[in-house]
């Protein structure tokens, strides 16, 4: 069996099946080492993320997998400050003074309390696919809630209004309770990297095979079938099951023939990650920072020390400067001094004063989020065309919040599928299903 991509999808998806039986596995990533899009940096010895990630309290999956690799008794839980940027002014919407400062009418903030309480009680989202951001805001909060704040956090995200954007998505977002529950971190590390090294090591004990450093350049067929990848050293790896845990717009490349509507109907935002170091305290101390005004070149900016103060040196703070957007854009292209230049600019109007870095390190991901348009369907987790390809990804995990957790629970239900197929059982999914987080959560 080969498995394309060694992110936390790819790396679940060998590890259910090692845990199944399976043998003769093995995964390919053209990165040196596995772990995706969670994986890091190192910087003058430290050890950073490649750009901003933290635990939700309610992520099943990763708990589970934190606390099978002996780390769960190392994560502590913080509420962090969210603020949301009009005009260059800051507004932090969970401090009573500054909601009734925020530019939205005084019935319109009653309206906004309503829907975030009505989303608060929700679990199941996906009656929602079909409608559209727009009008879960509209009935639950109203269109004044919707131009204030969700018109601004859907361009941001998608660069779309909200009426193109997925309701399930959206309302999964809010009931997760990113800005008003205890974000979690393991002091003395990078989480992400623990977690990485850890399922790196369990996949060795698994005994499934791991090639880093190379890159799939085809998939050659017969008679409808994968029969083996073509690696850029020249070598090729047969198999008889075959799964793609790459962006759904690489595995096309390499397999034109696929035609699966869903798949090919996905399109992807690139991101652009800015991360940095400075000695310089930052006022009004935040941990997630929305600039929803549109003027800026970032997206947000994270205080990543405010989640993790142990994180690089002591008394250093990192930051991190996000901007969603699509990669034909000519920002996404700029060179890495033309950027750091308009994130400056964007620090100096929001906080008064010059950024002063002791080092800097851009990161351009060219696809990093499916676009959860209005009627977002997930792909089969099995080709129609081809029967033994399979698929995993972040593409399939609408509407769930996109997490860590949710690319390792979509490794999960590949596998699972895999299994089924053959008449088995996922004992890991029964496990994460009855999980519960043996440690206390608070804040």
């Amino acid at each position: 069996m080969v498995i394309l991509g060694g992110g936390l999808s790819g790396m679940a998806t060998a590890h259910v099946l090692a845990q199944a039986g399976y043998r003769d596995i093995t995964i390919v990533e053209r990165e040196s080492r596995l772990g995706g899009l969670a994986g890091s940096i190192e910087q003058n010895g430290f050890i950073y993320p490649l750009g901003y990630h933290h635990i939700l309290h309610r992520d099943r999956t990763l708990l589970y997998f934190l606390e099978r690799l002996g780390l769960g008794a190392r994560v502590e839980w913080r509420r962090i400050r969210m603020l949301f940027e009009s005009d260059n002014r800051l507004y932090d919407l969970a401090k009573p003074l500054d909601f009734l400062r925020f530019p939205m009418s005084l019935l319109d903030k009653l309206r906004f309390t309503r829907l975030m309480l009505y989303a608060f009680m929700q679990s199941d989202w996906e009656r929602w696919q079909d409608a559209s951001a727009a009008e879960i805001v509209d009935r639950y909060g109203s269109p004044g809630v919707r131009r204030a704040l969700f018109e601004p956090l859907t361009q941001l995200k998608f660069q779309l209004p909200c009426a193109e954007v997925s309701g399930s998505w959206l309302g999964a977002r809010l009931s997760y309770r990113e800005g008003s529950a205890p974000l979690g971190y393991i002091p003395g590390t990078n989480w992400t990297t623990a977690l990485c090294e850890g399922l790196t090591e369990l996949l060795a004990n698994d005994g499934v095979r791991v090639l880093t450093g190379r890159t799939v350049t085809a998939l050659d067929c017969e008679d409808d079938r994968v029969r083996r990848a073509n690696l850029d050293d020249g070598s090729s790896l047969p198999g008889d099951l075959f799964v793609s845990a790459l962006p759904v717009e690489v595995t096309l490349r390499l397999l034109p023939a696929e035609t699966t509507d869903e798949l090919r109907s996905i399109r992807y935002t690139a991101l652009l990650s800015a991360l940095c170091a400075t000695d310089q305290r930052v006022v009004p101390p935040f941990y997630w920072l929305n600039l929803t005004s549109g003027r800026h070149s970032a997206c947000a900016i994270f205080n990543l020390s405010a989640l993790n103060p142990t994180i690089g040196a002591p008394g250093e703070t990192c930051l991190n400067f996000v901007t969603h957007l699509y990669r034909d854009r000519p920002l996404f292209h700029e060179t890495d001094d033309q950027i750091w230049r308009r994130y400056r600019d964007d620090f100096r109007g929001l906080f008064g004063f010059e950024l002063e870095t002791k080092w800097t390190r851009l990161v351009r991901v060219p696809m990093y989020s499916p676009v959860f348009r209005v009627g977002y369907r997930n792909p089969p987790v099995r080709s129609p065309h081809h029967p033994n390809l399979f698929y995993t990804g972040n593409y399939r995990t609408h509407p769930s919040v996109a997490s860590t957790g949710t690319a390792l629970a979509s490794g999960i239900v590949t596998a699972g599928a895999m299994l089924a197929e053959a008449g088995q059982q996922s004992r890991v999914a029964s496990e994460v299903a009855e999980f519960q987080f043996p440690h206390r959560i608070a804040a």
